[in-house]
């Protein structure tokens, strides 16, 4: 087996703002692995809200790639030696794609779950002022379900302003982190008024325990707070769902391992992304058939259609082919 790995940039059509800032694009490090006449291939988006880099990937991919190309490490060995995160997500998943094209097994015959030809999405608005967000909010007439970036200067005038424009849609907003716990028990009542169905991590990573003084109705999940299983006993009670999302669990193996046991401990389940091509996005897609809440746009906000290749019309994703990936 032979691993070799990229760093390339991903852009996007505008910059998207979240509470932490504004994003134009990121770098995201490819990984394929050749061996037994096929090749394998994962991608991985790392965030350096959560410490990492491409170098650093790159560097954690270099240290195991003599162990891979010895035939030492394999999908459940690499569990082992390196920790969940972005370098373990782009290997796991080029050994699940490199399993499939080898055995002549699909992603689905190999996870034993159903394959489904389209999953419905949401479709995200970033922070923006309330005239900008209803302007967007225009333009997704046809979504099926709306999450809305908050923690800016205007947050309650924007949920209001995608409220009065489509009042119909499932609406969800998304705070990463950017609240107190005095604003979320201020803001929840009005959020369940306007028919917001969940509250996606209010509060900052760490801050959990404080979750305990919320006194609001809308069902909180938990994002950055939730990265691997040995999060699940500190999350449970706390919160209502678990987002997963590859680049946080390492990849595919733990998140669906993690998607069974929140389930088991009543928790439900919703599936994002960082920034990806379609390369990311489909074992992403694969886990979205285990969950509630689909959050995989980010194709939408692409700036080379190339990278899109997990086609999301506005309202649903369609599957891929095993050409691109399991």
């Amino acid at each position: 087996m032979k691993l070799t790995a990229l760093k390339r940039r991903l852009d996007l059509t505008t910059p998207f703002r979240v509470s932490f800032g504004e994003i134009s694009g990121m770098d995201v490090v490819a990984v394929a692995l050749d061996g037994g006449g096929v090749t394998g291939r994962g991608e991985a988006c790392p965030m350096p809200m959560f410490g990492h880099t491409a170098e650093a990937v790159l560097h954690d991919l270099a240290s195991v790639a003599p162990d891979i190309e010895a035939g030492l490490i394999d999908r459940i060995e690499l569990q082992r030696r390196l920790p969940a995160g972005p370098a373990r997500n782009a290997l796991d998943c080029a050994f699940w794609d490199h399993e499939a094209k080898q055995s002549g097994r699909s992603i689905w015959e190999l996870t034993g779950l159903k394959a489904v030809d389209t999953l419905d999405s949401d479709v995200t608005i970033g922070i923006e002022t309330p005239e900008e967000t209803a302007r967007l909010a225009r333009t997704h007439r046809h979504a099926g379900m709306i999450k809305l970036k908050l923690g800016g200067a205007h947050d309650m005038a924007c949920v209001r302003a995608v409220r009065e424009t489509l009042p119909a849609t499932r609406l969800f907003v998304d705070v990463n982190g950017g609240w107190t716990l005095d604003q979320l028990n201020a803001l929840a009542p009005e959020l369940a008024a306007l028919d917001v169905f969940m509250i996606e991590q209010p509060l900052p990573r760490g801050e959990d325990e404080q979750i305990d003084g919320y006194v609001g109705s809308v069902p909180l999940c938990a994002d950055e707070s939730c990265q691997d299983r040995g999060d699940l006993g500190r999350l449970q009670g706390r919160y209502a769902f678990a987002n997963i999302k590859l680049d946080k669990t390492g990849g595919l193996t733990e998140a669906l391992a993690l998607a069974r046991e929140a389930r088991a401990r009543g928790m439900r389940l919703m599936v994002g992304c960082m920034m990806g091509s379609g390369l990311a996005m489909a074992p992403a897609y694969v886990l979205g058939t285990l969950c509630e809440v689909v959050d995989l746009d980010v194709t939408l906000l692409l700036k080379n259609p190339a990278d899109a290749s997990v086609r999301h019309d506005g309202r649903r994703l369609t599957g891929f082919s095993r050409d691109l990936w399991g």
